[in-house]
């Protein structure tokens, strides 16, 4: 077996910002012949802009003893997907996909390297993100084939290939011309077409026959009218790698920096320039009004009172400050509804609120409920209920706020609406919790012969009480408890193959579900990385990916999940694996 090369030097992500990432490498097969070409699929998840984000270059990174890696057949793609929990959610880009077309280079069980990868984290911070190694098990192939890999390890970039559909409409003449060009390809020959195919085809002929000069004209050109493609940068490498004969040349940095820019056509560059243009005279324009403004102000608060004698600056704080009175008087009567009509005064809607815990007893990773009762006078309706705890460290929502049959208060004229929140709190906890309760209350109200409609929003505070979150029992939890809480918990494995060489590769795929806690960053042991996961009749379920390769063992690895189950109250395990494996 060969081991894992873990390289030191981080690949930069040029252009990628944002907060925590995490990422995933693997083949589309596992097992394959030594030359096969293989589609390895690096995928970057989290809350980032991937919008400039272009395929690093990963032959420098592995080793070419073992792997052939065509940089020039890199892919990429972005992925959206609408994320958020209980309270928001929006659409955001998750993911963005880079694929590469790799060869195994020799015999034996490769594996690829974990590479590591670095991007500009919040406030210029420099973060770094590590993928997983990958197995593969490479078996003899032709020798023919592996050494024209071999020899081809350092061949120079290739141009993009010929584009056979002019992607325009063609007369008669143009089209056999065409057709021609096509058949016997040579710069010369396509020179004759204005069109974008055109031109590139002329870009590769000149490549091929050593005019490097010519082609960066034309790609020069090209990017002017079109915008920077993909196809564009790969002819403009293999003009540069032709130009200082190296086939390790690369793309100038400002050329990468600069790409959300370049892709753009000549009209929409000079658009950008023009609204920045724009916007930084405008700013200016702003800038100016506002300098001049001071000024007189300036002039308004210390050369008229010395003019004429009197405390404008006073008599302008004097008014300031009534005015901002008179608003918070405003404020006050509005947030307390006390108005006048017909000479009586109306009250406020009183309202209180009260909350405690059902049950008494609390333990981490338990249910429990918080019990919110609101009195009210009967005559009003209060709806839109919300309710913030003091803290919500640990505090998990973990069902619907259900009504309760109301209460019954000492005052007559008063109804007490009762909800149950159902929480969770995932660590120990003890002292006090506040609560701010607030909503919409609505009805309506007599003023001497006049009656009308009210509404409007409310909050008051809650009576803090005392909580207790116990934490789990220390009697009988083993050594390898993770921090797992759950009513019950689910673990199965599948495999994408049982019967299988000696040394091939398996793919198997852990499925887990439970109702409760898993600590964030958990997963099984051995497993390269999560698939996805998700939520079905109450249960969370998470799904890993783990590479096993059979040599000899007559079963896959067995794994155990150890837990607290809050149903028994009791450490309980849930294991998976050891299922036989047949080889051929």
């Amino acid at each position: 077996m060969t081991c894992a090369v873990f390289l030191l030097a981080a690949i930069r992500l040029v252009g990628v910002t944002g907060g925590e990432l995490t990422t995933r490498a693997y083949f589309d097969v596992n097992n394959a012949k030594v030359g096969d070409p293989l589609v390895l699929t690096i995928d970057f998840v989290g809350d980032a802009d991937f919008t400039a984000l272009h395929p690093p270059p990963l032959s420098k990174h592995v080793s070419k003893e073992d792997w052939k890696v065509d940089d020039l057949s890199a892919k990429t793609e972005t992925d959206t997907k609408r994320i958020g929990g209980f309270f928001s959610s929006r659409e955001v880009a998750v993911a963005r996909t880079l694929t590469y077309r790799v060869r195994p280079m020799r015999e034996g069980i490769l594996w690829f390297p974990a590479l590591e990868f670095e991007y500009e984290g919040p406030g210029g911070t420099v973060r770094t993100v590590t993928a997983n190694e990958i197995p593969v098990h490479a078996k003899k192939g032709e020798q023919v084939v592996v050494k024209e890999l071999s020899a081809d390890t350092e061949k120079m970039p290739e141009p993009p290939e010929l584009a056979m559909d002019p992607g325009v409409a063609l007369g008669d003449d143009e089209l056999f011309a065409w057709r021609k060009a096509c058949a016997e390809p040579t710069a010369d020959a396509f020179a004759e077409f204005a069109f974008p195919a055109g031109r590139m085809n002329e870009a590769t002929c000149a490549i091929r026959d050593g005019q490097w000069r010519r082609a960066l004209k034309i790609y020069s050109r090209l990017e002017w009218s079109v915008g920077q493609t993909p196809e564009i940068e790969r002819g403009i490498l293999a003009a540069r790698a032709l130009k200082f004969d190296n086939a390790a040349a690369e793309l100038p940095v400002w050329r990468e920096v600069g790409r959300p820019f370049l892709k753009y056509a000549w009209m929409g560059r000079v658009g950008i320039l023009l609204g920045f243009a724009i916007g930084v005279s405008l700013l200016f324009w702003l800038l100016g009004r506002a300098i001049r403004a001071l000024a007189c102000i300036a002039i308004v608060l210390f050369l008229i009172p010395a003019a004429q004698g009197q405390g404008i600056f006073e008599e302008m704080e004097r008014m300031m400050e009534e005015s901002q009175r008179q608003m918070q008087q405003h404020m006050q009567q509005m947030q307390t509804m006390s108005f006048s009509i017909g000479g009586e005064r109306q009250k406020p809607v009183e309202i209180k609120a009260t909350v405690r815990t059902e049950p008494a007893e609390l333990q981490v990773g338990e249910p429990f409920s918080f019990i919110l009762a609101l009195e009210s006078p009967k005559s009003v309706s209060i709806g839109q209920v919300q309710i913030a705890p003091s803290e919500m460290f640990g505090l998990t929502v973990v069902g619907k706020v259900e009504n309760m049959t109301d209460g019954v208060s000492p005052n007559p004229s008063n109804v007490v609406k009762r909800l149950s929140i159902p929480v969770r709190y995932d660590v120990p906890f003890k002292g006090k919790l506040s609560f701010k309760v607030s909503g919409m209350v609505s009805g309506r109200q007599r003023a001497g012969n006049m009656s009308f409609s009210f509404s409007n929003n409310f909050s008051v505070d809650a009576a803090p009480i005392d909580i207790d979150i116990k934490p789990l029992p220390s009697a009988g939890q083993p050594d390898d408890f993770s921090g797992i809480i759950s009513e019950g918990l689910r673990i199965s494995e599948r495999l994408d193959a049982r019967k299988v060489g000696t040394n091939d590769v398996i793919k198997i795929t852990y499925h887990l579900e439970c109702r409760g806690y898993i600590p964030k960053g958990w997963r099984p042991e051995g497993v390269a990385f999560e698939i996805g996961r998700g939520s079905r009749n109450g249960f969370v379920v998470f799904e890993w990916l783990r590479y096993f390769v059979a040599d000899g063992a007559a079963e896959t690895p067995r794994l155990k999940v150890v837990y607290y189950d809050v149903k028994t109250k009791s450490y309980k395990k849930a294991e998976t694996g050891g299922t036989h494996v047949e080889y051929e």
